[in-house]
């Protein structure tokens, strides 16, 4: 993939170089060669504006314009015939106003002298031109124009270009965070010199994006100058953000991190400090932000998209000790069971990250660190988690009033029923809106179209219903489990198994909701896997995975009895 991503980006340098060089090197090579030419009269035969209509991409016409010369001259007797008004002779413009006022020049001279000053070359005297002057505006576009096409092409294939990573010494394959160079030391540094380089990048294509356009429009009209005048403010935010990051590197330089332990436990602690040097740092207020954040490549046809979401997130404030070499940081974060590890860089993994703000005098302090968080001997399973902070009473009594579980019918008996996915019923509106207007469409257009767009999106339409109105009610007791599930309340089916068939029952992620790259909700069910391997989906969607593992632990104190 990164291979034709860098191959994208070649394309977009090239063409901004070809723009470079034609509409901008050449030129102004021949403009400064021009200017050792040398003057003669030249009798005016004809001069005139010629317009013609360009498509556009869209459909639209505009029209250009190109003045059209023709003029008589001699040199040491012989009579030569030119017909070249400007550099860019054969290049046609929009602006209507430079083709007029040139015209308006070579006509004025023309009538006031009775002939024009053209300029020849004096080793080609059949070369010649009348205006040997550039567009100094044209050329600031253009020059601008195609350094936007370089600088994207060349950060493109600068993000594309595959990094070898360093081998660490000493690697221990059982212990993952020995693998890699970034995590192979409880000493971590912060990517804070990458994001100056980052900043200015950016900084920079701003000011050529936003100028080309300021630079066309200034002057031409008040509107236009006005709205050249605001291009002009996003590069100057980025200006301005690119100084005050580079302002923080220069001031703080290299701030390492001391994991401790190391690595970071999934299930256990992320504990560690930083020194943040100078005598004012110590003053400041500082807060810590842990994160867990999914990245993934997702594909729909030949389009691939790069997608990531933030699926934990932890806050705390920091206290802060003054040290002899400035302020003295730590922070201990509680990291819960369950979540993943680090990975490397793949079409899916997951990466820890720790964001250390501090709000200081003159200048504020803000790092970012990978950290290497894994499960190690040391780490609490979910069970053990559980077992250490079991479910309250009124976290049990809310559990059992949304199942209507009930233990007192019978002894050693549960009754249970896992409700609906309400998750489930957007996807059967939105199937439901579309099914409709295919149907629509098909009635009072009579369009064919409209029963394959009602087809497809009744299979959305069934899937919805399904999800939403599938339930199921459990019975257990000793050996015994009995599963009847229901669509809303037609019974489906019924089985009824013993713990010979049952391999296990296990919690499972049944859904999860992002918002803004953010993963706002996950939900968690149980799922059966048979003797011969089949999974039966149990049902539940809590809200956390504390609460299915309970109830898994409640089905099996009955069954297994």
């Amino acid at each position: 993939m990164k291979k034709s991503v860098g191959l994208f980006g070649g394309i977009f340098f090239l063409a901004g170089f070809a723009i470079f060089y034609f509409m901008v090197l050449s030129p102004v090579i021949d403009a400064s060669r021009m200017q050792f030419w040398h003057a003669a009269k030249a009798q005016l035969i004809d001069a005139k504006v010629d317009s013609y209509q360009s498509r556009n991409d869209d459909g639209s016409y505009t029209t250009m314009y190109n003045v059209l010369v023709q003029y008589q001259y001699e040199v040491k007797g012989k009579s030569y015939i030119g017909n070249r008004a400007k550099i860019m002779n054969d290049s046609a413009s929009n602006d209507s106003d430079e083709a007029y006022n040139l015209l308006s020049r070579i006509n004025q001279e023309n009538n006031s002298k009775h002939s024009i000053t053209i300029w020849f070359n004096p080793s080609d005297n059949g070369n010649s031109i009348y205006d040997r002057s550039l567009a100094l505006r044209f050329i600031i576009m253009m020059s601008l124009f195609s350094s936007v096409f370089m600088m994207a092409g060349a950060g493109i294939i600068s993000y594309s270009r595959p990094v070898k990573e360093q081998t660490p010494d000493n690697v221990e394959h059982d212990k993952p965070w020995t693998t890699r160079i970034q995590w192979a030391s409880p000493i971590i540094y912060s990517s804070a010199q990458n994001r100056v380089k980052y900043a200015w990048f950016f900084a920079i294509f701003a000011t050529t994006f936003f100028g080309m356009f300021t630079v066309g429009m200034f002057g031409r009209h008040p509107v236009a100058t006005a709205l050249a005048v605001l291009f002009l403010l996003p590069p100057l935010w980025l200006i301005l953000r690119a100084r005050r990051i580079q302002k923080e590197w220069l001031y703080f330089s290299k701030v390492p991190l001391t994991l401790n332990p190391y690595p970071g436990m999934v299930g256990g602690k992320i504990k560690g400090s930083l020194t943040v040097p100078g005598h004012a740092a110590s003053i400041g207020k500082y807060h810590a932000t842990l994160t867990c954040t999914k990245y993934w490549t997702s594909r729909s046809g030949s389009e691939t998209k790069s997608q990531q979401s933030i699926i934990y997130s932890d806050k705390q404030k920091l206290l802060v000790r003054p040290s002899s070499d400035g302020a003295y940081i730590d922070f201990d974060f509680s990291v819960p069971a369950g979540k993943p590890e680090s990975s490397t860089p793949s079409n899916s993994y997951h990466t820890w990250t720790i964001s250390i703000k501090g709000e200081l005098s003159g200048v504020n302090f803000d790092r970012n660190y990978e950290l290497p968080v894994f499960i190690t001997e040391q780490s609490v399973s979910e069970v053990e988690e559980l077992a250490q902070k079991p479910l309250t009473q009124h976290e049990k009594k809310q559990l059992n009033e949304r199942l209507n579980l009930d233990m007192s019918a019978v002894k050693d008996e549960m009754l249970l029923h896992t409700p609906q996915s309400k998750e489930s019923w957007p996807i059967a509106a939105i199937g439901a809106v579309f099914f409709t207007i295919g149907t629509l469409i098909y009635t009072i257009g009579d369009s064919f179209f409209g029963i394959v767009f009602a087809g497809m999106s009744s299979i959305f339409l069934g899937l919805g219903i399904w999800a939403y109105g599938r339930n199921c009610k459990i019975k257990v007791s000793p050996n015994s489990l009995q599963l009847d599930f229901y669509l809303f309340s037609w019974l489906l089916n019924q089985q009824i198994l013993t713990s010979n068939d049952v391999q296990s029952i296990e919690p499972f992620s049944s859904s999860t909701v992002h918002t803004n790259g953010t993963q706002t909700s996950e939900k968690f069910s149980l799922r059966l896997i048979t003797d011969i391997g089949k999974a039966i989906d149990l049902g539940g969607s809590f809200k956390s995975k504390k609460n299915a593992l309970h109830l898994k632990q409640e089905l099996e104190a009955i069954f297994y009895r």
